[in-house]
Order: C-alpha cells, then structure tokens, then sequence
C-alpha cells in the first residue's frame, strides 16, 4: 500500500510558481572610522542638548555640502548602548560612538531601511551613507555586516498556504513555530540563533503592521489577485553565521548574495516529499526548486561553505575563562571577608585560577588525558578549516579562514 501526501501539498507539484520579487530587505552595518577632527562631534551634541531641552527629536542634516543635498534625519535626546548619538531617518538609523579612533566596539552602528534598499539596491544605498559620512569628516577603516535579511516573495494559490508545509521541511533549526489568527495561517518561523528563517502572508503584513504599500509597486501589481497569496520566505543572517560563511566585509557581501541564499535554500533548509524517509529518497518540491533559484533570477548558484574558525572559538573560550576567573577571586576575597575595591594583579589572578583548577578534584595525569582529548578534536577542527579554505578558493569563495596554521596548503 502506498502512502500519499494530502492533496493540498500534492497540488504543489502542478501548480505553476511565480516569482514575483527577491531582494535584500534589511541591511545592518558595523563600520569603523577615523574622525578627521571633533567639528562634527560638536555639532551632534549641540543639536542632542537642544534635543534634551526641547524633550523630542530635533531635525539634523548629514553630509551637507555646497551643491549637494544633505541627508535629513532626526537625532534623538539620548544614545544607545555606548554609542553617544542615535540618528534616524526614512532610510538610515545610525548610532554613532565619541571616539575619534575605531575601537573594539564599532563607530558607527548603521541599517539602511528596507525602502532604500529596493528602490535603490543595497551597494547604492551603502555607497549614499559612506559618502555623507565622508562628508561629515570621517575615513572609512572597515564596512562590515552585522545582519541581513534576504527574500523571495512568492505568489502561489491560496488553498495551498497551509500548515501542510510543515510536514515536508528539512532544517538545521531546532526551533519552528506557527502563527495563527482567527483560525487561518498568517505565517511560520524557523529557527532563531544566527541564521533565522520567516515564511508570511506579507500583503496581511503590510496592512496590520508594516504599511509598506509601496511593495505593491515592486510587486508590479495593484492588489493580490483572487484566490492567491503572495508568501515573503526570508532569511535572516547574523554577524555571527555571516563570519562563518567566509564572509567579512560588505564588498564581500555584495559579490555572493546569490551564493548565501543558495546556503539557506538547500543548505540550511528546503521543502522535501517523502517525510520520515531517508534523505536519499527525498526530493525538494518543485515549489521550493523554483523559490531556490529565485533570487535575482540565479539558477543553481553554489551554497557558500560554513565554518567556524578556531580563532573565533579561542576567543570564546578565553572570555568564558576571563568570567570564570574573576567569579572564583570575587567569591575567595568576600570568603577572606577583604575589602571592597581591594585591587587585584595578573599574578594574584593566575595564582587564584590554579587554586581553582586544584579544587576542581582534577591531577595533572587527569588534566593532560583531558587536554589530549581536547587536542584531537581541535585538529581534526583545524584540518577542516584548511579544506574549507581550499573549496573556497577553488569557488571563488571569500574565506577569512586562517592558513598559517603551521600546515602547509
């Protein structure tokens, strides 16, 4: 006997796709700078103390020059998580921290909005912001991205718009959650660490919500049309997946948003039939073939390769060490009852750890059976780096991926 799928998801089979737009809906930027002098700094909290005064935003421009119009935002009466200034716009957001050198934390924290992405294109929309802020005195040391959500809105029928989806989905997410209202499905959410992914009604999105009526225009369409849907699949990229995927700079970002959304589509999560099956006996359904080469129109771009780099993971280790070690001295001089404020060196510290590593019941013999263990599937790590760094050159990949890794290419 031969088990069949419903017949809403069988529908999807025979049911002609349509691509109605794809493109990248939200950009957020980490761009560090060197300040030719304080003239605009001075000028940003001239208008936030007005701001304060006033107890509202107050209109700013930026990048003003003779001949040249300046963008107009709004500076707001207070900053934002150790950034002094917080300016937005119809387009751009901006915080912007009071150094005059990049530091660990970035300059400038900025997102271009989703209209200036789609009327513009997100290079254009970048290449606007960097000019006003060169304008405004700064030298750009490094554009990197922070998040970026691309999309496919798909126009389907809307009979097949239904928690069948579900049933068929093939993801690395742990995470998958419906959204219900008045009993029909306005939307589904997969995942929710650094790569994230959204499928939704966005015309119902655009009326209870967005007011984005503009995409309309994109859509190439006045309203949706009988009996259909139009489904905006998203995906989401944090700092964090973009490092991994090879990728540092915008410019890199630029060159492969085919590539990352080929990552998402049939890396990171696609739509198979045969649920329950083995995966070689799965196919993707022809509706998600159509939404994988849907973005811009590429067919079978190649998924960028992930991986995560010991360096990366060396840094975390230490910052858990770092939070482990004053945890441990914090608790040992409150037990010797020292005094608040009591300053504690490097040398004191290190001690106070090896007193930790003591406590924890662990011999040296103990110790290095842990630390061979460790090593060993640290290396294996380290040889999977080098061949990701190879199958990204090979590619045309960026990778950030070290190679001095005391083996040879």
């Amino acid at each position: 006997m031969t088990i069949s799928p419903p017949s809403k998801v069988d529908r999807i089979h025979t049911c002609p796709a349509s691509i109605l737009a794809s493109g990248v809906d939200t950009l957020a930027l980490a761009i560090d700078v060197v300040w030719k002098d304080e003239s605009f700094f001075e000028y940003l909290s001239e208008m936030k103390a007005l701001a304060q005064l006033e107890e509202k935003e107050v209109a700013i421009t930026l990048g003003a020059r003779e001949g040249q119009t300046p963008l107009l935002l709004a500076i707001k009466p207070h900053g934002n998580k150790g950034h002094e200034w917080m300016l937005h716009g119809n387009d751009y957001s901006l915080t912007i921290g009071n150094w005059l050198k990049p530091k660990t934390r970035p300059s400038i924290m900025a997102q271009i909005h989703s209209e200036a992405l789609w009327s513009l294109g997100p290079e254009a929309a970048l290449d606007i912001l960097l000019t006003l802020l060169r304008q405004s005195g700064a030298q750009m040391q490094g554009v990197k991205p922070s998040r970026v959500d691309l999309c496919v809105d798909y126009l389907m029928p809307e009979k097949l718009w239904s928690l069948n989806f579900l049933k068929y989905k093939v993801t690395r997410a742990a995470y998958c959650a419906s959204h219900i209202r008045h009993n029909a499905l306005t939307g589904i959410s997969i995942g929710k660490g650094k790569v994230a992914a959204r499928l939704y009604d966005k015309p119902l999105e655009i009326k209870q919500k967005s007011k984005k009526f503009w995409m309309y225009d994109v859509w190439g369409l006045q309203s949706v049309p009988e009996g259909c849907r139009i489904i905006r699949i998203e995906s989401q990229f944090r700092r964090e997946a973009i490092k991994e995927l090879g990728i540092d700079l915008a410019d890199d970002l630029f060159d492969h948003l085919d590539n990352l959304w080929a990552y998402f589509s049939r890396e990171w999560l696609k739509f198979q039939n045969n649920p329950g099956k083995h995966h070689l006996s799965r196919k993707t359904l022809p509706f998600w073939a159509t939404i994988q080469n849907g973005f811009f129109g590429v067919q079978d771009a190649r998924p960028l390769i992930r991986c995560q780099s010991l360096q990366t993971k060396k840094k975390q280790l230490a910052a858990q060490v770092y939070g482990t070690a004053n945890s441990f001295i914090a608790i040992e001089q409150e037990e010797k009852g020292e005094a608040l404020g009591h300053e504690t060196t490097l040398k004191k510290s290190l001690h106070s750890l090896g007193q930790y590593f003591e406590q924890s019941g662990k011999n040296e013999f103990e110790l290095n059976i842990d630390i061979f263990t460790k090593r060993a599937k640290y290396h294996k790590a380290k040889t999977k780096m080098l061949e990701v760094h190879k199958q990204r050159n090979a590619l045309g990949f960026p990778s950030n991926l070290p190679i001095d890794l005391n083996t040879k290419e």
